[in-house]
């Protein structure tokens, strides 16, 4: 492993921990998700053991995130808390997305009068 590499993995076991739970998810589902076992996600979360390479890029795709923000190397835009739903509508098509826009505006506009 190089010094890079596992200077980066120093902070995914929290990293890990914190975007599988924003989501909802147990250990066994993002497991499931990524094609990972349970206890290979729990030895991630605990730091005993560093995901490869390949284990790593799963991950991140199963949340939706890029292997940087797992290493703690995106911007500080690329590491704030987003709903997935969000994540999944921004992969909509336009036309969803636009309506998704204005829901969000009009609800967004009612909070503020009130």
């Amino acid at each position: 492993m190089s010094r890079e590499y596992a200077k980066n993995v120093q902070g995914l076991p929290e990293r890990l921990r914190q975007n599988r739970k924003m989501r909802g998810l147990t250990q066994a589902e993002l497991g499931a998700k990524a094609g990972i076992a349970a206890a290979s996600v729990s030895h991630f979360e605990t730091g005993q053991r560093a995901p490869s390479v390949a284990s790593l890029v799963r991950l991140a795709d199963a949340l939706e995130l890029s292997t940087d923000t797992l290493l703690g190397r995106g911007s500080a835009n690329s590491t704030m808390r987003v709903d997935p739903i969000f994540l999944r509508a921004s992969r909509s098509s336009a036309k969803t997305l636009d309506l998704v826009k204005k829901v969000t505006e009009a609800l967004m506009d009612e909070s503020q009068e009130k």
